[in-house]
């Protein structure tokens, strides 16, 4: 199966998480899309209220469910472009079925392949436009976006949208991550006395998470850092 390897930020923004939690972060990210996905196709939940609508609903989630597919096995480029009259990809739904929930997820899925392949401001692009109030899909969208400015080394853009992710989540499996991530960031911007208050906040509020047990060397880091 093969596919463009994610890039890595520069510098200590690179080294905000090792690659194990990348894979980790990622696949949180898809697992939570993928259970919306089924959520909406099986139960049916769509934006439509009209009868003359549902046939319309019922396409699109069989639709998206093709796509879906190929994004399950990281096949970006297929998902995103389907294969032609068989199979419709994820740009075509997204197009074809425009304001359907259909369409709306398709956008997250677009803007993650568009992630992986390298294709930042695409996967901006894409990831802006889709919209939930699932907790736990929320934010990671929220982050990602984050993590495609940093790609793009724009800084102060990234930071705001990982300060986003965190408040948002407000739990001990996104946060404390999110605000590990606008601490490096905060240091590449040489703005260490924000870096130093995120990471204290991950040590005084979110104290039983992984990110806890080894935020004592960030916060030493920083303090040498801005001391100097």
């Amino acid at each position: 199966m093969a596919k463009k390897e994610n890039q890595q930020p520069d510098n200590h923004v690179g080294e905000v998480v090792s690659r194990s939690e990348q894979f980790i972060e990622k696949n949180m990210t898809k697992i939570g899309l993928v259970i919306l996905g089924v959520f909406i196709i099986v139960a049916g939940i769509f934006a439509y209220k009209r009868f003359v609508s549902e046939p319309k609903a019922r396409e699109a989630a069989a639709k998206v469910y093709l796509a879906e597919d190929k994004f399950i096995q990281e096949l970006d480029s297929a998902a995103l472009n389907g294969n032609g009259a068989n199979e419709m990809g994820l740009l075509a739904v997204i197009k074809k079925y425009s304001g359907s929930d259909a369409s709306n997820l398709a956008k997250a899925y677009a803007g993650i392949c568009y992630y992986n392949l390298g294709e930042y401001q695409k996967a901006i692009d894409h990831l802006k436009g889709f919209s939930s109030k699932e907790n736990m899909v929320a934010p990671s969208i929220t982050r990602l976006i984050g993590d495609c400015y940093v790609q793009l080394k724009k800084y102060e853009e990234a930071v705001g949208y990982f300060e986003k992710a965190a408040a948002a989540a407000s739990n001990d499996a996104i946060t404390p991550g999110c605000l590990i991530k606008a601490g490096r960031v905060y240091e590449e911007l040489k703005q260490y006395d924000k870096a130093l208050a995120a990471y204290k906040q991950v040590k005084e509020k979110y104290y039983t998470s992984m990110e806890a047990n080894t935020v004592e060397a960030d916060i030493i880091r920083v303090k040498t850092k801005g001391a100097k």
